[in-house]
């Protein structure tokens, strides 16, 4: 017969079904893991659940890091930095402005990082400008308000002569009078038309002007690149020296072209300018005392009235022929 142990502080333990489990004489039992018990709702209850909390460490937030690029060793690129005594020494005579210009091209070439072509491409923009202001004085030169002018004169100057010559009578000649009354109209029509010219005229000689001053720019930026491009062979490397020395050449070819450029601006100026001359201050003024002079003839016309017109006509006849 087994006696049941009796444990202290419990009250009827239950049986574990374990005969040989040690019995703990401080009254206390390995305790069973314990499970977490879901409440159930009963019919008619209403069971609010409780949020469940759960302890997430906070982010740790670091400082960031500044990297400091290392030096490594290597060849600086830097441009030229060329003073202004050394440009004066290397050229001496040149204009202050233009060594000034030289100055600039200079201080934006980086020797070092200029590669095969761009040492090709050395004052080329430089010369598409020249073959803009080319391009731009031909279509000026197209839009010539002095070509319509000029044909204007010459029709106006073969009108007043068929009169003219009308008034030195023959057999066969119609009387100055109706000649006069068939080229009125015309003359009229070619008066109307000069006295719109002059304002157009001038507009062109001022935008002529203004290429001008783009030529004498353009001329200067190219003859101031040729220096430099001078410069350069001093100090760059025997690879680089026979594509500057072309290079040299080409600006210098350049310089010549806009030279000449300059001087057919001043040509076509000139002739500009003494078309707008002829016609404001000659054709314009003299054609009203033509006008008066011719109104009075007719088949009883004096010879005194004849000769004052004829003298008239003689005047603006011969002042158009001499200018056209």
């Amino acid at each position: 017969m087994s006696f049941k142990p009796t444990v202290i502080g419990f009250t009827d333990a239950p049986d574990t079904g374990n005969p040989q489990a040690p019995t703990r004489l401080d009254g206390l039992v390995n305790p069973a893991p314990v499970r977490p018990v879901r409440a159930t709702a009963l019919p008619g209850t209403h069971v609010q659940a409780s949020p469940t909390r759960l302890n997430v460490p906070a982010a740790t937030t670091q400082e960031p890091q500044h990297v400091h690029a290392s030096s490594l060793p290597g060849t600086q690129r830097k441009p030229l930095d060329v003073s202004y005594a050394d440009l004066a020494k290397r050229f001496p005579g040149t204009e202050p402005l233009l060594l000034e210009r030289t100055q600039l091209v200079l201080h934006a070439v980086t020797p070092q990082a200029m590669s095969s072509t761009g040492w090709l491409k050395f004052g080329v923009d430089r010369q598409e400008d020249l073959a803009a202001l080319v391009k731009r004085r031909l279509e000026m030169m197209e839009s010539n308000p002095g070509r319509a002018t000029s044909q204007h004169l010459r029709r106006l100057h073969t009108l007043l002569r068929e009169v003219l010559d009308a008034m030195d009578g023959g057999f066969f000649r119609k009387s100055a009078s109706k000649v006069w009354e068939s080229v009125e109209p015309e003359v009229r029509q070619l008066d109307a038309l000069l006295h719109k010219a002059v304002p157009a005229l001038s507009v062109f000689l001022g935008e002529m002007d203004s290429l001008k001053l783009e030529a004498q720019r353009v001329g200067a930026s190219l003859f101031a690149t040729s220096l430099a491009a001078e410069y350069l062979m001093d100090v760059v490397g025997p690879e680089v020296h026979q594509v500057l020395s072309a290079r040299a050449l080409s600006l210098t070819t350049s310089q010549a072209l806009v030279r000449e450029q300059q001087q057919m601006l001043e040509l076509d100026k000139e002739q500009v300018q003494e078309l707008a001359t002829l016609v404001q201050d000659g054709v314009l003024v003299q054609l009203p005392s033509v006008y008066s002079q011719l109104a009075g003839l007719s088949a009883k016309t004096s010879d005194t009235q004849r000769y004052l017109a004829a003298d008239k006509l003689n005047e603006i006849v011969q002042f158009i022929q001499r200018k056209i």
